[in-house]
């Protein structure tokens, strides 16, 4: 069995079709549903998903294991749109690599040959859909809304969390960028609320951008209010779009 419980570290879906209060429970077969006692306050709501192999269970106790995230992630793809599951996508290749996955670039590989190889299932197209879309090294989701919106716009593909040639902090440390052109030198870097209100990043971001500029970068600072509706996006695409052609 595996519950739908959102994936450590990670937030849920924004747009999850799901019944999230209801305890969500996965077996292979409809003969191998499980014989669960109802619970006073939460509903229990039962998957068949086929494609369950030893090899994808991971062990929780007696009776119960979670699936691996890769089998979460297409079964998810019938509940959410293609977006959420680029973001979920992106965010869970990140995770993997934070619980000590040594290659990001290796596991969006593994992750692609997954669903290809899988048998027919519902939401697979909508998977291939969004491998397309799917990157390996973005940290956050708010990254990811942020590379999805501007590319509805038609800015082109940016890399992710790349680090600058060339260029460091003073203690030697490398320096990267959320999204960047390298061969234009234009980067984009988002700001989260602890940007502003934890002083040791404030002034690490602020060597990092004076370094970057002093080597010919344009760097375009976004924060949550530059994503919080279609109209704030396309005028931050237009943004990122007149700097580019600059260069």
């Amino acid at each position: 069995m595996n519950d739908y419980e959102p994936i450590p570290g990670e937030p849920a879906p924004s747009h999850c079709n799901l019944d999230t209060a209801a305890l969500h429970v996965t077996v292979r077969t409809r003969s191998g549903r499980p014989h669960i006692r109802p619970l006073k306050s939460v509903p229990v709501i039962v998957h068949i998903w086929s494609h369950c192999t030893p090899q994808s269970l991971i062990h929780i106790s007696n009776g119960v294991h979670a699936l691996h995230v890769f089998h979460v992630w297409a079964q998810l793809s019938s509940y959410l749109p293609t977006e959420d599951l680029v973001v979920l996508g992106d965010s869970i290749l990140a995770m993997l690599v934070r619980n000590g996955a040594p290659d990001a670039d290796k596991l969006y590989l593994e992750l692609q040959r997954f669903i290809k190889e899988m048998p027919p299932f519902r939401g697979k197209s909508i998977c291939r859909q969004a491998m397309t879309l799917v990157r390996p090294n973005v940290r956050s989701p708010a990254e990811s809304s942020l590379r999805l919106g501007v590319q509805r716009h038609g800015i082109p593909d940016g890399r992710c969390n790349v680090v600058v040639p060339g260029i460091t902090f003073r203690s030697g440390a490398a320096i990267s960028l959320d999204i960047a052109w390298v061969e234009f030198k234009v980067g984009v870097e988002y700001d989260g609320d602890h940007h502003r209100t934890d002083k040791v990043q404030w002034r690490r971001d602020n060597e990092k951008r004076e370094r970057l500029r002093a080597h010919g970068w344009i760097l375009i600072i976004v924060t949550a209010q530059n994503l919080i509706d279609e109209m704030s996006i396309a005028e931050l695409a237009l943004r990122i779009a007149r700097r580019l052609a600059e260069r």
